[in-house]
């Protein structure tokens, strides 16, 4: 699959020139991005950067703009709308402050744990801006689980690729058990990042944080759901880090697994429904097995042993 930041030949892309012209910008590099795709402009000589929000059905700017001005002015280094979201060519676009610094890709166990600190900072503010209400198209993690759609397809899918679904069904019903039998509205809900990332910080020379980049996956949902990119099942000193400044309940390290385990299902019902339309087999979820196989120290104490496929 081609990275979605270059054109297929390792090169990267272009801003349309409309857009280019109609703000009077000029264009420095290609800055990537994951779901949104961001450049580093010139308008004048102050240094912005030129957004391009994903067409996906999931995409709202809206959401990610309110969020980012609520962030800002408790003080968050976020960047900020300059020009609201904008159509050109059937698709947004915005400019938004640059924020400066660099990020921290290769952290060693304090970084990490320095990490979950910040993040554990980051909630304390978000937990403030929750009347935001729920970004259009998300869900929180017992509710993506408990989709009755992805259950007839996954039932349907095991029937074509036996090892795989058995897989992914044992799993999604072991999280649902879990989920049922403990009390959910007693978990913090909460503004969550989703991809509390090294690469997502930057810090400035003296080591202080100077931007928190991608809130295109921000939405509600309970504060231990940010583990799942933040934690990714294996970094333990991210979670640590968390509880030191701000301790989780019992119920929260109970549910800790479920949810990470949950969060792996995050666009797998649109993926069965693809797969089972065009009567593809073989394998197709190499990354959910890959993840739903950790065992940190963290998983070995509380994670059940996968009995196979009988």
């Amino acid at each position: 699959m081609t990275d979605p930041g270059t054109n297929g030949r390792g090169k990267s892309p272009r801003p349309p020139a409309d857009v280019l012209s109609e703000w009077e910008l000029r264009p420095v590099n290609y800055l990537g991005g994951t779901r949104n795709q961001n450049w580093l402009v010139l308008a004048g000589q102050r240094q912005l950067v030129l957004r391009g929000y994903s067409s996906e059905p999931l995409a709202d700017p809206s959401y990610e703009v309110a969020v980012a001005r609520r962030l800002a002015s408790l003080g968050w280094p976020v960047a900020e709308v300059v020009r609201e979201p904008t159509e050109f060519r059937g698709r947004l676009w915005s400019l938004v402050t640059h924020r400066p610094g660099r990020s921290r890709v290769r952290e060693d166990p304090a970084e990490r744990r320095a990490r979950g600190r910040i993040l554990a900072e980051f909630h304390r503010t978000t937990s403030l801006i929750s009347d935001v209400g729920q970004r259009r198209g998300f869900a929180r993690a017992d509710e993506l689980i408990n989709d009755p759609e992805l259950t007839v397809l996954l039932t349907e899918y095991e029937r074509v690729c036996p090892a795989e679904g058995h897989l992914l069904r044992w799993h999604l019903d072991w999280c649902r058990a879990r989920f049922g039998s403990l009390s959910l509205s007693k978990l913090p809900v909460l503004v969550v990042h989703s991809d509390f990332a090294p690469w997502n910080l930057l810090y400035d020379d003296d080591g202080v944080l100077s931007g928190v980049l991608d809130l295109d996956g921000t939405h509600l949902n309970f504060r231990i759901a940010d583990f799942a990119l933040a934690w990714r099942g294996d970094e333990d000193e991210v979670i640590e880090g968390y509880d030191e400044v701000s301790p989780l309940s019992e119920l929260e390290w109970e549910m800790l697994l479920p949810t990470y385990w949950a969060w792996l299902f995050l666009g797998v019902k649109e993926s069965l429904r693809a797969i089972l339309a065009s009567g593809s087999t073989g394998v197709h979820f190499e990354w959910q097995a890959k993840h739903l196989s950790k065992r940190s120290k963290l998983i070995e104490q509380v994670a059940p042993t996968y009995p196979g496929l009988a």
